[in-house]
């Protein structure tokens, strides 16, 4: 008896199983599962591509419920912060007429205190003891440096990387 060769959608359903079950696996067992099912592929790059855009699928799909979690949770932090400044006014209203609210009280903030600068304040006009100066190299300057025959001590350009394309 012979096997028929897989489908396209054979395929589909193969790579969505083994994506849908690729949590469930350590590193090194998913490599195992994933050899296995490359050994039962005829067309080996036709099979890793399904299971490459299965799996590209579904990571945009999570990206975009992430999103919006990430919406619903910036939302509900909106409200809370405006009820807790609305209850912050409750309590300085009742602070001035020398009212009590019972559940919550005004107090002053711990840790460093604030700075107020003045208008036209310039941080380099304080003497050097005062500001913090930090010094990164300019990749783009050092890029454009080398790319225009200059040497540029302890730096150099690596090579190109290169990625996998998927082609029709």
């Amino acid at each position: 008896m012979t096997t028929a060769k897989p489908t396209t959608g054979d395929l589909i359903q193969a790579a969505a199983v083994l994506v849908d079950t690729s949590a469930d696996y350590t590193a090194d067992e998913f490599a195992a599962v994933l050899d296995a099912f490359i050994a039962a592929a005829d067309d080996k790059i036709r099979a890793l591509r399904f299971v490459a855009k299965a799996a590209e699928s579904r990571s945009e799909a999570m990206r975009v419920e992430a999103a919006l979690y990430a919406a619903a949770a910036r939302a509900q932090a909106a409200v809370a912060e405006r009820v807790t400044a609305r209850a912050f006014q409750l309590m300085e209203a009742a602070e001035l007429v020398g009212e009590v609210l019972p559940g919550a009280r005004l107090q002053v903030n711990g840790g460093k205190p604030g700075l107020l600068y003045a208008v036209g304040f310039a941080a380099t006009e304080l003497p050097a003891l005062l500001q913090r100066v930090t010094v990164e190299p300019d990749a783009d300057a050092i890029r454009a440096a080398i790319a225009s025959g200059h040497t540029v001590p302890g730096v150099s350009f690596r090579p190109a990387g290169r990625h996998l394309r998927w082609t029709p």
